[in-house]
């Protein structure tokens, strides 16, 4: 009798098991399709980033290429991203929530929404607000390597802003929209690798020379990072070329595609879509105030509102005659200028606190201000002069050593990109065939 009640109820728990057995169909196992180091590229991970660039060509009515070629283009570039987060996370290097908060609030404002409508618009778009803020995470902690690495290895010299401005005359505002299509080399090529290199580039410009189309060969072809764009680099201005660029890019017209220019990189094609600016220099004015100040700062003896009233009393005292100079020299807590009589000199727009800055503006030459409260104490200042003065020259200098820096770092990062490449262990198993 017990075996004929085991025996149904074996066969009960085996019909109750049946719609969970049948239902049970084989589900395809995620793999992994590269090793960074100590660090694997899943499948799923590279599928969905494919699905993302795919999605956003197509938001944009750019042509999406074959999907194998958009994969390896996809995974060259999360192989980079992963050694430079691995480099961020040996230094230490993170972002921190308030960091994070204020990026993805700004993203939100540039798109004209509240936090809780991007949230509502990610969420129709099928994105979450947590994958985005991940994302940006991301982005902000390759910034902070990539500047850190290179941008530390950048500097600019007088010199180099007195031989740009001999050999450009003044700064012009012509821009051009550009596309540009690479054929990489790896690091230290063989002869024959840049024979490859250069065959095939000379092989994608005779496409395009008869007709091809540079968006859909740079989607399908390009070992760049704008690949996925269509190697869309956006408008640059005439001097923020990159240098590589700088002397092709003026000689083309609109519409025109250069011959294969050599890089440490590989071979580049540059396209010169669209121009435009060339109107010449903008003169750069500013007010300058020459002004000098008492400030009397609170301390363990002084409280604030013996500090305000210690600076009334001084304003009193020039105003009944006695010298700002001697009074400066006596009471300033403001030790760089008490020595000359609290003699600031000429002062420009954004070199002082904002509300130093304010009182100033809202004075007439001559006119002593009431005590003027800011985070250092309690200011008595003298507006002496106004002037207008043109920092044309100035702001031209300074313009052209932001110029050439992200010049350098733009030729830096694709020096340094090969380096870490080079220096890491890289199992690509796409490129093995693994497809």
């Amino acid at each position: 009798m017990r075996l004929r009640s085991f025996a149904f109820l074996a066969c009960m728990l085996l019909m109750a098991m049946a719609p969970l057995v049948a239902s049970a169909q084989p589900q395809p196992l995620d793999r992994i399709v590269a090793v960074v180091n100590k660090d694997a590229i899943m499948l799923s991970q590279l599928e969905d980033r494919v699905a993302q660039v795919s999605k956003q060509m197509a938001s944009r009515n750019m042509p999406v290429p074959d999907k194998q070629d958009l994969r390896r283009q996809v995974l060259d570039r999360m192989i980079v991203e992963q050694i430079q987060l691995q480099m961020a996370e040996r230094a230490n290097v993170s972002i921190d929530d308030t960091q994070l908060n204020a990026a993805v609030r700004k993203i939100a404002e540039n798109n004209g929404m509240s936090l809780d409508e991007f949230a509502d618009s990610l969420e129709k778009d099928g994105m979450s607000l947590a994958t985005v803020r991940e994302q940006v995470r991301r982005e902000m902690l390759l910034r902070q390597v990539q500047q850190g690495q290179v941008a530390s290895r950048v500097n600019i010299t007088d010199r180099e802003v007195d031989r740009y401005l001999d050999q450009q005359g003044s700064s012009s505002d012509t821009a051009y929209h550009l596309a540009h299509l690479l054929v990489s080399l790896p690091q230290s090529p063989t002869p024959e690798q840049v024979e490859q290199a250069r065959a095939k580039a000379r092989d994608l410009y005779r496409q395009l020379q008869n007709g091809a189309d540079f968006q859909q060969l740079a989607t399908a072809e390009s070992d760049g990072e704008q690949a996925s764009s269509g190697g869309d680099l956006g408008w640059r201005r005439g001097d923020q070329l990159p240098t590589i660029f700088a002397d092709v890019v003026p000689q083309l017209a609109d519409g025109e595609v250069s011959e294969p220019v050599r890089s440490p990189s590989g071979f580049h094609l540059v396209k010169r879509i669209d121009t435009r600016g060339g109107q010449g220099e903008q003169k750069t004015v500013v007010t300058e105030n020459r002004v000098r100040h008492i400030l009397i700062g609170t301390n363990p003896n002084r409280n604030d509102e013996q500090a305000k009233a210690l600076a009334q009393d001084i304003r009193q005292r020039i105003v009944g005659g006695e010298s700002f100079a001697a009074l400066a020299q006596q009471y300033s807590d403001d030790d760089g200028s008490a020595l000359n009589g609290g003699e600031l000199g000429w002062v420009r727009p954004g070199q002082m606190v904002p509300a130093f800055e304010d009182a100033v503006n809202d004075m007439q030459v001559g006119e002593l201000s009431q005590p003027v409260r800011s985070r250092f104490g309690y200011h008595v200042i003298k507006l002496e002069d106004r002037r207008q003065k043109d920092v044309t020259r100035d702001a031209q200098r300074e313009q052209i050593r932001q110029t050439l820096f992200q010049r350098k770092v733009n030729d830096e990062m694709e020096a340094w990109v090969q380096e870490i490449r080079a220096d890491a262990y890289i199992d690509n198993r796409l490129e093995d065939g693994q497809q």
